[in-house]
């Protein structure tokens, strides 16, 4: 359930090694939130991931369970929503944070990396999501976030194959809210800007850049209030839908 703040009592994090995922969860365990749900592939990273989950509540209150999901994996869905509802009364909150930005290059003539690249960001993620808002249909209640991103907004030559992932995402997860939401179920969809974690390590910074720590508190401002989109920063969405509107053959020549 929720306190009168918006802050819940459970929470599942799916990309439960995502930077953006884990800054998330510190910030609900320094609010409150009591026991929490981690969902990767990778054990060990995840159990760091936990430990610092764990030490963010002052009260020392946290519980944090670790389960594997891989989201190309067959029966992945289905295997998510046993091993969640095992662990947790009801799924409050479910941050979904799992992305993979890929090289635009390579995919052009990797095909097999480039349908990995489109099912992990949208096509084998949106069942997930389908089927947590399913959950949260029966339960009477929910809110869910979606790490989207501006690279969907408008897609871009330099990254065609993430960012028109990204905008079937982003599309799904509007219209699900829509379907949801009279029953008690809110999405949030979250479209950050370039943000400095390792995915992006080793790329330039872009301008308006953002942290992990800096969509964190964007993400649950957006939640608190039950919006159903945020940009961050919020300047990154100006500078994006006046981008979106630009003839194709003028925005063929912007530099980004």
């Amino acid at each position: 359930m929720f306190d009168a703040m918006h802050t819940p009592d459970n929470v599942l994090i799916v990309g439960g090694s995502s930077e953006i995922g884990v800054e998330i969860a510190k910030a609900l365990a320094k609010r409150g939130s009591t026991k929490f749900v981690l969902a990767g592939r990778s054990f060990e990273t995840m159990q760091r991931a936990a430990n610092e989950i764990s030490s963010a509540n002052p009260a020392g209150a946290t519980s944090v369970s670790v389960i594997y999901f891989d989201v190309l994996a067959e029966n992945a869905v289905s295997e998510l929503i046993t091993s969640t509802t095992a662990e947790l009364s009801t799924i409050d909150m479910t941050i979904f944070a799992i992305g993979t930005l890929g090289d635009q290059a390579q995919l052009e003539t990797d095909l097999k990396a480039a349908q990995e690249i489109l099912e992990a960001n949208f096509s084998k993620l949106a069942p997930a999501i389908q089927g947590i808002a399913n959950v949260m249909v029966t339960q009477g209640f929910g809110h869910i976030v979606v790490l989207s991103s501006v690279a969907g907004v408008r897609v871009r030559r330099s990254n065609y194959f993430y960012g028109s992932a990204k905008a079937g995402l982003d599309g799904f997860a509007m219209a699900l809210n829509d379907a949801v939401i009279k029953e008690g179920v809110n999405v949030t969809v979250v479209r950050p800007g370039f943000v400095r974690t390792k995915m992006t390590a080793h790329l330039p910074a872009a301008p308006l850049s953002t942290t992990a720590a800096a969509v964190a508190k964007a993400t649950l401002a957006a939640t608190d209030k039950q919006r159903n989109s945020v940009y961050v920063p919020t300047a990154i969405g100006v500078v994006v839908n006046i981008y979106r509107l630009l003839p194709r053959f003028i925005a063929r020549k912007v530099p980004f």
